[in-house]
């Protein structure tokens, strides 16, 4: 499964969960002020709802820290962050992340 937030309007953040083939399983609008680890939680609620077998969350770098433990202990997940090693401007997709 593959966990995204994106802020492409001002004052909104979608957090996106699809499928290794990036089909959409869930997704969630929050105002940009709820922290990515929140939405990530509830998001999550509702995965092991849908999906009981998943192991593994592929996220960006918005959703590190102490929610990698928070997920493991609630929900039983692995939680891999993937994070650019591009310095450059510019667009360069990530193996893995890059589905949504």
């Amino acid at each position: 499964m593959v966990l995204m937030e994106s802020e492409q309007v001002k004052g909104i953040k979608r957090h996106v969960v699809v499928d290794k083939n990036g089909f959409l399983i869930a997704v969630m609008v929050t105002i940009a002020n709820i922290h990515d680890s929140k939405a990530a939680c509830l998001l999550m609620r509702i995965l092991k709802e849908l999906c009981s077998s998943v192991k593994t969350i592929i996220s960006d770098g918005g959703y590190r820290g102490e929610l990698a433990e928070t997920l493991r202990k609630t929900f039983g997940y692995v939680l891999q962050v993937i994070i650019s090693n591009y310095r450059e401007q510019g667009f360069r997709p990530i193996r893995k992340r890059w589905i949504v």
